[in-house]
């Protein structure tokens, strides 16, 4: 009763602000909608099979000042299907934005869409993005005037209780840049988890992992124009883990990997495959499971290979992508999933030449 009673009061107060400005050029807006489907099968033995079906709808309303400063106030509602629990999850997003052809800064609870990076799967999983959908925080970013690299870096203060003395959080910077033409290009995705939460720690009072991805490569598509993606990436694919106790030091655990992807896109079919080997990650999955543990339990095999195969429809409004999937492991062989997203940009939709939506 409690939350819906909270986010009836965001309701309101984003009736109240689009009432108060409606009809000024400062009005803005945005409401997003999305429908998940997941279906992972023949998982064992590093998840168990399962199921998703989610909608998940995101208002927006807020005020801007000049063309780069925005103030955003709006609700996450997320909805799992056959779940009694009206609002299985729910967030709010209270932000200040700034933007122009360079540079952006989000300061508060904004969505985690605003990301212009692009994290591995060992990082975050599909299935946390839409879940997931904040960041409680600070980002920052740079994108050079060409468009051939960027620089982003971000603080996730997802979770804290100073009376408990808990505090979770999360520091996480992507870059890449294309060089001669955009025929080259080197990147790196890093990533520092902090967990002190006793509560569900039980056996140590905090919890460190982090993770880093350097890779080089090379974009095809220009040799090749009949393909819009001809991409081929090598690097490695690392993390480092240790839990810390109050009577003794504790040492890292290094976990050494490596990782070649092959990306083809072909209109709106794509193929990629990814092939990983190295040491096995996740030490401790099997005890916290994807609640501490964000990205693809698949990386706790020593050797995981991938292959997706897509289509994605995209309009102005709407965007569609279905993707099948084969995971192999030698633990486990193969197993498939079927992914099915759909979002509607539904401000895109309304003509309102009075009120201009965020995007």
């Amino acid at each position: 009763m409690k939350k819906i009673l909270r986010y009836g009061i965001i309701g309101l107060f984003c009736l109240f602000v689009s009432g108060t400005v409606k009809g000024q050029e400062n009005f803005v807006y945005k409401v997003d909608f999305g429908f998940y489907f997941d279906n992972l099968e023949a998982s064992d033995p590093w998840e168990g099979s399962r199921t998703r079906f989610a909608v998940k709808l995101a208002p927006e309303v807020g005020i801007r000042l000049g063309e780069k400063h925005t103030f955003m106030v709006g609700a996450d509602m997320v909805q799992d299907l056959g779940d009694s629990t009206f609002l299985t999850k729910a967030d709010y997003t209270v932000y200040y934005r700034f933007k122009n052809d360079n540079f952006g800064v989000y300061a508060g609870a904004f969505p985690r869409s605003n990301s212009i990076a692009k994290y591995p799967l060992s990082f975050f999983r599909e299935e946390f993005n839409f879940f997931n959908s904040n960041i409680d925080g600070l980002m920052l970013q740079y994108q050079n005037r060409k468009r051939t690299g960027y620089v982003e870096l971000f603080i996730d203060w997802y979770g804290q209780n100073q009376k408990l003395r808990i505090d979770e959080f999360m520091i996480c910077g992507s870059s890449e840049y294309t060089f001669w033409d955009k025929l080259f290009l080197a990147g790196i995705n890093a990533s520092m988890n902090h967990y002190k939460n006793d509560y569900k720690l039980k056996d140590s009072y905090l919890f460190e992992r982090n993770y880093y991805n350097v890779y080089v490569g090379t974009d095809l598509a220009k040799i090749l124009p009949f393909l819009s993606e001809a991409r081929v990436t090598f690097g490695t694919m690392s993390s480092m883990e240790r839990k810390r106790f109050l009577e003794q030091e504790s040492s890292w655990i290094n976990h050494l990997g490596w990782q070649l992807d092959v990306a083809l896109r072909w209109k709106g079919f794509g193929l990629r495959n990814a092939y990983y080997f190295g040491d096995s990650q996740m030490m401790y999955y099997r005890q916290y499971g994807g609640d501490l543990y964000w990205g693809s339990p698949f990386y706790q095999s020593d050797r995981y290979n991938r292959t997706d195969i897509s289509w994605q429809w995209k309009k102005k409004f709407l965007s569609v992508k279905a993707d099948f999937v084969f995971h192999y492991t030698p633990a486990g062989g193969v197993s498939t999933q079927q992914l099915f997203v759909l979002g509607f940009n539904l401000h895109q939709m309304i003509k309102n030449k009075k009120a201009v939506n965020i995007d």
